[in-house]
């Protein structure tokens, strides 16, 4: 129906109510139009067929079929049929399904659509019959995600119509057999999957786009650049996972259209549609990859169907033509196209988007290159055409300028925003400043602002506005953006904008909205309101986000500004200011639609305020925010409103850019009004005089970014200034300004003080910028602009003038700056090269990090250099002369020492190493901080450290260095030892501390069996010590040529290649050029370079080794052998245990060179030595001493390897924490995981532990991998692992490793799951210290062994504890060996039933003879007033849903007013209450709870009767339901507030939460009292007599009794109605058909009963 011809027709109406005049006899033939009487009115017919009497008409303004007789004809007048019909009858064009049953929700949908309007495109009118072919994309669109339909190209639509409609009568099977076949290249076999989602782009709009595919002019590929990251990252995922996946299942795609994955020819997987149908399996297929454009062949063995979750991205590759381009009907040649792909091909540009061609699907655009040239006139230039001639509406648009800023931000991350229709951007900044000179746009977010229709417009001095771009764009793969905040958006100082203040905080922080953009906002409100009512919960990725305010119930874009994770959010609602707590189940994901406004709320300070500083400032402050808020108040409700005007440009505490506005209404302003108002308040505001502070800028300098700079000033290389080449025409404004009012008569009315802004004069006698931060005892000024402070006379500084200048606007232009990777200690000599050779020069910076108040930490480069590198170099340089002087002293007097004893006073030469000034100190501080040094422990290739003794040090040395003064010859150099020829350990090690029975507190550093262990001495005092020297020694030593002789036992200095220290160490062998050495400090072996090696000096050697070799005592080798199990387990009871071993004999390693000790070994009191004898076999007498393995061969050949393996082994057997649960203690928990009643795990039900938990989690697995960690875990060690369901670390441990995998049990959730290798790390000590949060139960009294459990109790048992509060109490505990935890017997309480007891039924014991009885005892089981005959119901009432709903709260005799909300028959209506606030409460709190995600399990525990909520299809709402019966995937349910029943898919349900069971069902079950059914029967005519009269009419109801109705499992009230004051059980008499005792039907017995209602009762029908 044509909507804007209504009247035309409403008009011919009432001309048509006068016919020409009757019809006559037969007159009239098929064919001939008339008019036709129906119901008092005449209307337009044709003549279909006229047979006797009878007349078939066609109503031509209905469209529908009416018989009639020649009585009810006449003719009309001749201009009554001119109209065309008033309804046509169309076919929905360009869609095709071959299926005949669609589904419920299509036809709810096509149902819905009458009174609804729609635009429509009438594509042909297929005569005779006039069929029109309609074109609705609206429709066309929403039936084909139902996936009944497909979209089919125009003509070959029109082309299926016309074989269809010109088949011979009867062949409707024919016209089925063409829908199924594919003579038309239709894809008719339409497959179940989904389709690709494309948006529609809005025409009239800018967007940069990457050119993926250029075919012609006709055929260009463009993908939106905001989304290319998300593609990218699709793109991966769709080839990984097709990489890694073989079975793809039976089904297969077949048709053209079909979504599809295939292999391209570079190898990779696309997301791709078929363009032709697959006939074979071995051919080749055309496909089009769909986020690239492009069109190839692919074998069909390389195509597979697309899973689901790749299709959730819509596709943002769109086909494109150049607008006004075309052929004029020749084909293209290769040149014109080779050209126009070299120009776009893979190129960053900007499209406009023109209009879109729905029926082609393709988007007519203009591009423009980078340089802003029109790549549309580009091309018709080039290939010698001329562009068509356009309206002058058209060429305004073609010739619209388009922004610079687009082209500047297309090597950036950032981009462009969705909707830019922009002009040519002009700095904001530079509209204050007194040039013609229009400067291009740096394309940052401080500098301009999005084109949007709705978004803020920025009035200049000459009144033009200027539109301005939001570049700052950019998606998330899960779709999310940032929106471009309205403070980031530049308003001209000066300037002015009609507002709305939306947030007050105070003075200094309060929110405006532009009034432009009002309209804007209430429709981006609405929008959100309806797409948020359905949205489920999804995990959030970025900040900025749609919440929920709880105080309204409203949807708002809102960014999250603290506690990203559990429970509650603050967030700031962005488009008004507010800053609220919301719970995290109220927060979604922003949809990017929702992102093309900015955010509408920008920051503002009052002008001319400070903050107050005293008891007296505080109270004007609370005055005077009072009076702003009635000054904004009555602001907003006068006609004129408010008007912001712009004053200056700062920042908070927070880095966030704020306006410093003063708030006017055409008769006053805020700043005015305040110090008025409050003038009787002394406090600290000098009203409109800028305020005493310059606006500071991050000037848009983000992370990673470069910039060019000149650096003006340094504190040192951790502190210095520089400023930005891109500013230099600001500066140079400011310093034109500066020098313009410092010629103008000085200001006397400022007070210079503390702080204060000022002009002051540089030791260049030229004035700039400063503020006074030192007033005595001398006059200091901070020179902003270039960083460095200076003392200056009085006379050097100038108060600022009251007016507002450039000098006051123009932000600060010294940034601070700090050098990356240099330590905090510098050298003083470093500093001033710095400085020397940096200040006044040209650099470029790469920001890596930014610092507080501003500072930016760089990497600084001059050309090529890397000044960072240079600076790091020379801090190197100086410490090595000192380590070298140091040393040089310290050989020298150890030298002269050993000179003077032959055997060296150990004690005294370390008195003399700790009397040097640096070694005191480095002493000192290990005494102080002993508990937590750590050192390097050189260990077998893999590197293990042993935490609590490892030290790094950063020392390089490059070149050797010579003492100040002397000549080499002169250097008296110390003693470096060697092994000369023919002189065997002539020097060695003195030998350890240990004396024989003494006892030492050790820890065992390498371990490789009982016979053979290291033990490193627990104070490491002086293994820190030794570790530094040698460290400085080898440094020393860089360029020192190697000894030749070393000899095995010989002393060196080598160094381990996992951490390239250096340590001590003995040669054991000598290979080739490869030694192999033992690290005396620690015990394990490794193979060096003899190139590598230093010699030791005296120094070091003097001092015993800090470890010791040792065996178990009382194990004689040669009477026994160890078995195999003993070197797992005896390395995991020592490895990182604090150790007191006694020596108990001693004898030499020969194969080493050094000692071995017999020792007894304890830990925590207990003897190793004891606990190892059951690994012991001696031999046999009557076997004889058997032939051993050789173990010195053994150590020596093969220690290096087994003791890296060792030490690889079982670093995890730190465990965690033990449960804090007592024996008989009752804890409050929840069931975490529930397997069955002998295995389930329960949980602390206080969370606040598990938060702290979980947050410590997600922190220590975003680190790094430790690559080897994995290899060191086996079952039962502690690790984090990534639960892959939520992507989230939780602590874990291991229960075994399957290939590339570990099982893993959670241990705070009690779940297990596979994990990949990848995704484990290693448990912080803060994570290991606190205890698991849940923990292993089992039902107590139910022993295994005596007795097995019934198949319906894993159902039942589940239901019983899921989701409840439960109180267990300990009775026993026992280790369960298979995951390694404890496992506890509990009893369980439920709701105040004992969960053992009721689990007594599914129980079933063993007797003696095997045969399974009655569970014994039963009594023991069961409360004092319970007994085995009621226990069933008992455990009946455990369900999950057996908690009911509450009944209707209805009393016997009360009288109620309802209406009746769901009526079938007098026997069967529902009746809800009239008072509808309850069921309005109820309906939102039914909406909230199911939007919450389903729980998996829960349809599995829906019975009949049980609670649920449902969706009902009709609305998409939830409601509150009960199940009637379940038929397969689907319930039956009632929906107990209304009464209808529906069948609801399982997906639809949701849990009921408690507040929802505990408010009673609005409507009751109902039926008519006084006929009993077994009594009687209706009449036929009573169903539509009894709905007429009750539907939508008030009622008043008396129940007179209640009773169950089994097959609903509600109750079902009889009652009395009353209606309009007619008694309708009265009038329902007469339907009434009562059965005699014969069986026969018996009049009523009072007759005279009825007719006294019937006159009313009458009347209400």
């Amino acid at each position: 129906m044509d909507d804007g011809k209504k009247h035309v027709y409403e008009q011919m109406r009432e001309e048509i109510q006068i016919p020409k005049r009757k019809f006559c006899g037969s007159e009239g033939k098929p064919g001939d139009l008339c008019l036709v009487y129906i119901s008092d009115t005449w209307h337009r017919a044709r003549i279909v067929s006229i047979k006797s009497e009878t007349c078939n008409v066609f109503l031509i303004d209905q469209g529908l079929p009416h018989k009639t007789t020649g009585e009810a004809l006449a003719w009309g007048q001749s201009d009554n049929f001119l109209l065309p019909p008033e309804i046509e009858s169309c076919i929905l064009a360009n869609v095709f399904s071959p299926e005949n049953n669609w589904p419920e929700r299509a036809t709810k949908f096509l149902k819905s659509l009458p009174g609804k309007k729609f635009k429509g495109l009438v594509q042909h009118v297929l005569m005779p019959d006039r069929t029109i072919l309609l074109d609705v994309p609206f429709v066309s669109k929403h039936i084909c995600k139902f996936g009944v339909v497909k979209k089919i190209p125009v003509d070959e639509f029109k082309c299926l119509v016309l074989k269809c409609l010109h088949l011979p009568k009867g062949d409707a099977s024919e016209a089925h057999r063409i829908t199924q076949e594919q003579n038309l290249n239709v894809s008719c076999q339409l497959e179940k999957h989904d389709q690709y989602f494309y948006p529609e782009l809005l025409t009239d709009t800018f967007e940069t786009v990457n050119v993926t595919e250029v075919t012609d002019p006709q055929n260009i590929f463009c993908k939106l650049q905001i989304f290319s990251k998300a593609v990218k990252i699709l793109s991966g995922q769709i080839h990984q996972h097709y990489e890694e996946t073989s079975d793809f299942g039976e089904e297969q795609p077949q048709t053209s259209g079909d979504p599809c994955a295939a292999k391209g020819v570079n190898g990779r997987w696309h997301r791709s549609l078929l363009k032709e149908n697959i006939v074979t399996r071995d051919g080749a297929v055309r496909v089009l990859h769909v986020d690239e454009g492009k069109t190839e062949f692919v074998p069909v063995g390389d195509t597979r169907p697309l899973h689901r979750k790749f299709l959730r991205m819509p596709v943002v590759t769109y086909r494109c033509s150049l607008d006004g381009v075309n052929d004029n009907g020749t084909a293209w040649t290769t040149n014109q196209t080779d050209y126009l792909k070299s120009l776009l091909l893979n190129e960053t540009v900007v499209a406009r988007f023109n209009h879109h061609d729905i029926l082609q699907d393709v988007y007519y655009v203009t591009i423009y290159a980078a340089d802003a040239a029109c790549i549309n006139e580009c091309f018709l230039e080039k290939a010698g055409l001329f562009p068509p001639c356009k309206t002058e509406q058209d060429s305004n648009v073609q010739n619209e300028p388009i922004p610079l800023s687009f082209f500047s931000s297309h090597g950036d991350e950032q981009c462009v925003d969705l909707q830019n229709k922009v002009n040519l951007n002009v700095d904001a900044l530079e509209k204050t400043l007194s040039s013609t000179k229009n400067l291009p746009v740096n394309g940052t977010a401080d500098e301009v602002q999005t084109s949007d229709p709705s978004a803020i417009l920025i009035k200049d001095n000459s009144e033009r506005s200027d539109r301005l771009i939001n570049n700052n764009g950019h998606l998330s793969t899960c779709w999310s953006s940032e929106v471009q905040d309205a403070h980031d958006n530049v308003f001209t100082v000066g300037s002015s904008v009609d507002v709305k203040v939306s947030c007050i905080e105070g003075l200094q922080k309060f929110w405006c909205q532009t009034t432009k953009n009002s309209d804007s906002l209430s429709l981006l409100m609405e929008d959100l309101q309806k797409h948020y009512a359905s949205a489920h919960p999804q995990p959030l990725v970025e900040s900025i986000c749609v919440a929920r305010n709880p105080e309204n119930g409203m949807w708002y874009r809102a960014r999250i500004i603290a506690g990203h994770h559990f429970p509650v959010v603050d967030v700031r609602f962005i488009d008004y200011g507010q800053t609220q707590k919301v719970p995290l189940r109220y927060v979604r994901p922003i949809d990017p639609a929702f992102l093309r406004l900015n955010a509408q709320a920008f920051q503002c300070c009052l002008f001319g305020l400070t903050k107050p500083s005293n008891s007296t400032a505080v109270a004007w402050a609370d005055t005077a925010l009072a009076e702003f808020q009635r000054f904004v108040n009555s602001g907003a409700s006068s006609n004129t409103g408010l008007k912001c005007i712009f004053k200056a440009r700062t920042s908070d505490e927070e880095g966030i850019s704020v306006n410093v506005v003063d708030i006017e209404t055409p008769s006053e302003s805020a700043c005015s009004r305040l110090v008025q108002k409050c003038a009787q308040v002394k406090s600290q505001v000098l009203p409109l005089v800028p305020s005493d502070t310059y606006n500071y800028s991050t000037h848009n300098i983000e992370v990673g970014g470069k910039e060019k700079v000149w650096v003006t000033s340094s504190d040192n290389v951790n502190h210095f200034y520089c400023q930005l080449h891109r500013n230099a025409h600001l500066f140079d404004k400011v310093i034109e300004n500066v020098k313009q009012l410092i010629c103008q008569t000085q200001c006397t009315d400022h007070p210079i003080g503390l702080n204060s802004v000022c002009f002051a004069r540089y030791t260049d006698n030229q004035w700039y910028r400063g503020q006074i931060v030192e007033m005595l005892p001398k006059l200091k000024v901070h020179f902003v602009d270039y960083g460095d402070t200076l003392t200056v006379n009085e006379s050097d500084i100038r108060a600022f003038p009251s007016d507002t200048s450039i000098a006051m606007s123009v932000p600060v232009q010294a940034v601070p700056l700090g050098l990356f990777d240099i330590p905090a200690e510098v050298p003083q000599e470093v500093n001033q090269w710095f400085a020397d050779h940096a200040v006044g020069h040209n650099f470029t910076i790469s920001v890596v990090a930014k610092g507080a108040r501003g500072k930016l930490i760089v990497e600084l480069f001059d050309g090529s250099l890397n000044v960072n590198e240079k600076v790091r170099e020379s801090i190197a340089n100086m410490k090595r002369q000192k380590t070298n002087d140091l040393l040089q002293q310290i050989d020298q007097q150890s030298y002269n020492c050993s000179k003077q004893a032959s055997v060296p006073d150990v004690d005294c030469l370390m008195q003399e190493l700790m009397n040097m000034p640096p070694l005191r100190e480095m002493t000192e501080k290990s005494k102080v901080h002993k508990s937590t040094t750590v050192v390097s422990v050189p260990e077998v290739e893999h590197g293990k450290s042993f935490e609590g003794r490892k030290m790094i040090s950063d020392v390089i040395h490059k070149g050797k260095e010579k003492l100040t003064g002397r000549t080499d010859s002169e250097i008296t150099q110390p003693p470096l030892l060697s092994c000369p020829e023919g002189t065997e350990n002539i020097y060695m090690y003195k030998r350890p501390n240990v004396t024989q029975n003494k006892t030492e507190e050790v820890y065992a550093s390498c371990i490789v069996g009982p016979h053979y262990f290291w033990c490193q001495y627990a104070n490491t005092e002086n293994l820190n010590m030794l570790s530094r020297l040698a460290q400085e020694v080898a440094q020393a030593q860089q360029d020192t040529m190697f000894p030749k002789a070393l000899d095995p036992g010989c002393p060196c200095l080598a160094p381990f290649s996992s951490d390239n220290q250096w340590y001590r160490a003995q040669v054991i062998q000598r290979t080739g050029n490869t030694l192999n050495v033992l690290f005396v400090d620690y015990g394990n072996e490794s193979e060096v370079d003899i190139k590598d090696v230093r010699t030791m000096p005296l120094s070091l050697l003097e001092q015993p080794p800090q470890a010791f070799l040792c065996s178990l005592n009382g194990f004689d080798e040669s009477k026994g052998s160890w078995d195999d199990s003993v070197y797992d387990d005896f390395y995991n009871l020592l490895v990182d245990k604090p150790l007191r071993v006694t020596v108990i004999n001693m004898e030499d390693r020969s194969e080493i060179a050094v000692p071995q000790y017999a020792v007894k070994t304890e830990w925590e009191n207990v003897v190793v030595n004891s606990m190892m004898q059951k690994y012991w076999k001696p031999f046999s007498t009557e076997h004889g001493k058997k032939e051993m393995v050789q173990t010195a061969t053994f150590l020596q050949g093969t220690q290096t390897e087994y003791s890296m393996t060792r030490l690889k082994e079982n670093v995890n057997s730190c465990m965690y924490k033990k449960l804090n649960i007592s024996k008989n203690k009752t804890e409050e928990v929840h069931a975490s995981c529930i397997v069955e009643p002998h295995f389930f795990w329960c949980q602390y039900a206080n969370m606040e532990d598990l938060g702290k938990v979980s947050r410590l989690a997600q922190e220590a697995g975003q680190t790094e991998q430790d690559m080897m960690f994995p290899e060191t875990l086996s079952p039962g060690s502690p690790c984090l692992a990534l639960f892959s369901s939520d992507n989230q670390w939780y602590r874990a441990q291991v229960i075994r490793r399957v290939d590339n995998k570990f099982n893993v049990v959670f241990i705070d959730y009690g779940n297990e799951s596979d994990v990949d290798i990848k995704n484990v790390r290693s448990v912080p000590q803060s994570l290991l210290e606190q205890p698991p949060q849940a923990f292993l139960c089992s039902l107590n009294g139910f022993e295994e062994s005596q007795g097995t459990w019934d198949d319906k109790v894993y159902d039942e048992f589940y239901n019983l504890l899921v989701d409840k509060p439960l109180r267990v109490t300990v009775i026993n505990m026992e280790d369960r060996s298979e995951i390694a935890v404890p496992q506890y017997a509990v009893e369980i309480e439920c709701e105040g039933v004992i969960v053992n007891t009721a689990m007594q039924v599914h129980w079933k014991s063993i007797a003696k003879d095997n045969i399974t009885t009655e569970s014994p005892q039963t009594e023991t089981f069961l409360q004092d007033d319970q007994t085995e005959s009621n226990m069933p119901d008992i455990v009946s009432k455990r369900k999950v849903n057996t908690c009911m709903y509450k009944k209707p709260n209805i009393s016997k005799n009360k009288m109620e007013v309802v209406y009746a909300s769901c009526i079938v028959e007098p026997h069967f209506f529902w009746c809800q209450y009239a008072n509808t606030e309850d069921i309005g409460k109820v309906s939102r709190l039914a909406q909230e709870a199911g939007q919450t995600e389903q729980d998996m399990m829960f349809p599995e525990t829906l019975s009949p009767g049980s609670p649920c909520l449902a969706l009902f299809s009709s609305d998409n709402q939830w409601y509150r339901a009960q199940v009637i019966r379940r038929i397969d995937k689907k319930f039956n349910v009632v929906f107990i507030d209304y009464g209808n029943e529906s069948e609801v898919d399982i997906k639809n349900v949701r849990s009921v939460p408690q507040s929802l069971l505990e408010q009673p069902p609005q409507a009751f079950l109902c039926f008519l009292n006084g006929f009993e059914e077994s009594q009687g029967t209706w009449d036929d005519k009573v169903y539509d007599d009894f709905y007429n009269l009750l539907v939508d009419k008030p009622l008043k109801v008396l129940v007179y009794n209640m009773e169950d109705h089994s097959e609903i499992a509600v109750p079902q009230y009889a009652v009395e109605i009353e209606c309009e004051g007619v008694i309708v059980n009265t009038v329902m008499k007469k339907y009434w058909k009562g059965i005699a005792t014969n069986n026969a039907l018996v009049e009523s017995p009072d007759p005279g009963w009825w007719s006294q209602a019937d006159d009313k009762a009458d009347c209400l029908l």
